[in-house]
């Protein structure tokens, strides 16, 4: 953004506002809160107590690819793929009745544990560090999986399908993964970033994890198994419907989430978001020497 506007062909409207730039684990924006104005965030919380979170989500600027990837399909591993550092939510200890329980650490031990058992046929994930909250006395793993090198995003397109994980909050990369005709597989997660809303299951990705049976029972932390299973049905009987949901995916990416895209976006949120209050500019006017007295070079 800052290049953006240094090179003068990007003009945004003069607005003063807080903008949380972090993760926002602190949900600022929690409407207990009782804040006189809204702010704008990256990334907020839906479904948490309290109601969902009252932040004007703004799109981030520094992971963005503006290149699709390809691979053609039967060239690709039928296998669910996945490298990143082990970061979490800590959302599930609840849900699963683990206090460690950390999707990407999981995963990576259901990959290590069927490779050890000679079945390593569906989960290729893996951390990139090693993971140091596993807890000893309430683990939902055996033991620590073993950690791999990083992968860049473009050499995920050698595999079919291509899993989204949280990290401390919802991951940043999915915007990335949208860009690889891939499927784009999308573990359920109480953050959102800005696009989230305009994104369907089955449409654009697969969702898994915190999910429940067609009975209404809650499945397990593996039921990653039985989407796999799923998709490779309908990969064989119908192909259509997994290029559908890959081809969306790739249009929405390459007509909505690219660099220029996401400025328009800014622009448009900040013309908003100024124009519920018209003395801003007169605001501004009697702000800016005050700072600038106080040696604020603005």
């Amino acid at each position: 953004m800052t290049a953006a506007l240094q090179s003068g062909r990007v003009q945004l409207p003069n607005c003063l506002f807080i903008y949380i730039t972090d993760d926002n684990i602190g949900r600022f924006g929690d409407p207990r809160r009782n804040q006189t104005a809204p702010h704008f965030a990256l990334m907020k919380a839906v479904g948490q107590q309290g109601g969902e979170d009252l932040d004007i989500l703004l799109p981030q600027m520094r992971d963005v690819s503006d290149s699709l990837h390809m691979v053609p399909w039967h060239l690709k591993k039928d296998l669910a793929f996945f490298r990143g550092v082990p970061t979490c939510t800590g959302k599930w200890i609840e849900r699963y009745g683990y206090l460690d329980t950390c999707p990407r650490t999981v995963l990576s031990y259901f990959t290590d544990r069927d490779l050890k058992a000679g079945n390593g046929t569906v989960l290729d994930v893996a951390i990139t560090e090693p993971y140091h909250y596993r807890s000893v006395a309430n683990s939902s793993i055996a033991y620590l999986p073993p950690v791999k090198p990083g992968v860049p995003i473009p050499q995920w397109s050698k595999f079919k399908w291509l899993l989204n994980l949280e990290g401390m909050v919802a991951a940043y990369r999915l915007s990335q993964l949208m860009t690889v005709n891939s499927l784009v597989l999308f573990q359920r997660v109480p953050y959102m970033e800005y696009f989230y809303r305009s994104i369907k299951p089955w449409e654009h990705y697969v969702p898994f994890w915190n999910s429940s049976s067609a009975a209404g029972t809650p499945l397990g932390m593996d039921d990653i198994y039985d989407v796999m299973q799923e998709l490779r049905r309908l990969d064989v009987e119908e192909p259509a419907k997994i290029q559908q949901m890959i081809a969306n995916s790739q249009n929405f990416v390459a007509r909505f989430l690219t660099n220029h895209m996401r400025i328009a976006y800014y622009r448009a949120a900040l013309e908003q978001y100024k124009s519920l209050f018209p003395d801003m500019d007169q605001f501004i006017g009697q702000l800016l020497p005050q700072l600038r007295a106080k040696g604020w070079k603005i």
